[in-house]
């Protein structure tokens, strides 16, 4: 049904089989290593079960080189898909269209805007990928709960290469990802944190 620009190496296809058809998911390769490219098969495995629009969250600095990607994703037919960069002034990005195949936004827009992307969105069936994930670590932050709250009905999946600075930040993934492994923040940090002190 689609055309990447290139084959992906077997454990990436292999990846795209086992996470495609879950809601949560995680990439966690490590940098060069295809989060990109695999990730976005899995979200076109996504609109083939009923997926309409794929929104992509990420750092604004790197919204362009997703274009770009994106671009040279086909359909079988050889058409390319319709994006839309979410950006600019609060009066450009009021006139832009949510009626596309894939948003790209920062994630800063996306707290800013976000009862606009709610609005525009919630009614619709979406799959968000969220990179450089490493921006949603902290679960204190208006990062984690914003994003969160909009994946609570949606499938997404995260994509970090980035390494953990502290057993507690791989919490924040977890409960996005699996959420039932651990009640509380607490609970995970009584069963992890004192082992790792202790050495």
């Amino acid at each position: 049904h689609y055309e990447l620009p290139f084959e992906l190496y077997p454990f990436q296809s292999a990846d795209v089989n086992e996470l495609g058809p879950l809601s949560r998911s995680g990439l966690y390769y490590e940098p060069g290593l295809g989060k990109t490219p695999t990730s976005t098969a899995i979200s076109l495995y996504k609109r083939l079960c009923g997926s309409e629009v794929v929104l992509i969250i990420m750092p604004p600095t790197i919204i362009t080189q997703w274009e770009r990607w994106l671009r040279r994703v086909k359909r079988a037919d050889g058409t390319g898909f319709s994006i839309m960069c979410y950006r600019g002034s609060k009066k450009q990005r009021a006139a832009l269209s949510f009626d596309t195949d894939f948003i790209l936004m920062g994630i800063q827009i996306f707290k800013r805007d976000y009862e606009r992307v709610v609005s525009e969105l919630n009614h619709k069936r979406v799959h968000i990928i969220l990179d450089e994930a490493q921006c949603i670590k902290d679960v204190g932050t208006d990062n984690y709960k914003f994003y969160r709250d909009f994946v609570s009905t949606h499938s997404h999946t995260l994509l970090t290469g980035t390494p953990l600075n502290k057993p507690d930040d791989a919490y924040a993934y977890i409960k996005l990802v699996s959420p039932n492994i651990y009640r509380t923040l607490s609970q995970f940090n009584q069963l992890h944190i004192r082992a790792v002190d202790f050495f």
